[in-house]
């Protein structure tokens, strides 16, 4: 019995540190839960705008929209990679409160805030290269906006509290 439990938690640590890249035209079929078993964290490549949307509005009848959430049931960290283009219609609330993470380029983090000001503290938080979303309403304080030169993050300033779509 200690051998299996043992084989058990030496199999968990591997998945918390195995990832694949998988493109999101050539996904498995949404009953095929293999993928979930043998590693912690997926990108996805080739998302696209319509894709975002289906998965904000979690239409089921997508076949990758459900193997996604299914992921999520097994604990899954998605990363949906995207162009730069693509960042004005992710929807805030995806950026800062889904249990997915969006990544630009070689593996910018996007990342946003909840506070009216983001301080220096706030911003020393983030990993170097992020791309953060700030809508209108919110402020950078100097010494944050002096952070994000110093780690290279980028400032995407949203007009609207929302994505284009959404408004």
């Amino acid at each position: 019995m200690d051998d299996l439990v043992q084989k058990v938690i030496a199999k968990l640590k591997e998945r918390q540190t195995a990832n694949t890249i998988l493109s999101l035209n050539e996904l498995p079929s949404p009953q095929d839960k293999q993928v979930f078993v043998d590693y912690g964290s997926v990108i996805l490549e080739d998302v696209s705008i319509q894709f975002i949307k289906e998965l904000y509005s979690l239409k089921t009848d997508n076949a990758a929209v459900l193997w996604v959430l299914n992921g999520i049931n097994y604990g899954v960290c998605f990363y949906l990679k995207v162009n730069a283009h693509i960042i004005n219609f992710i929807p805030r609330a995806m950026v800062l409160d889904w249990p997915i993470k969006f990544i630009v380029g070689r593996n910018s983090l996007i990342v946003g805030s909840y506070h009216k000001i983001i301080s220096r503290r706030e911003i020393a938080t983030l990993p170097d290269n992020a791309v953060l979303i700030k809508t209108a309403k919110q402020a950078l304080t100097d010494e944050g906006a002096e952070i994000c030169d110093k780690k290279n993050i980028k400032i995407k300033i949203r007009t609207e509290e929302n994505c284009i779509w959404l408004e």
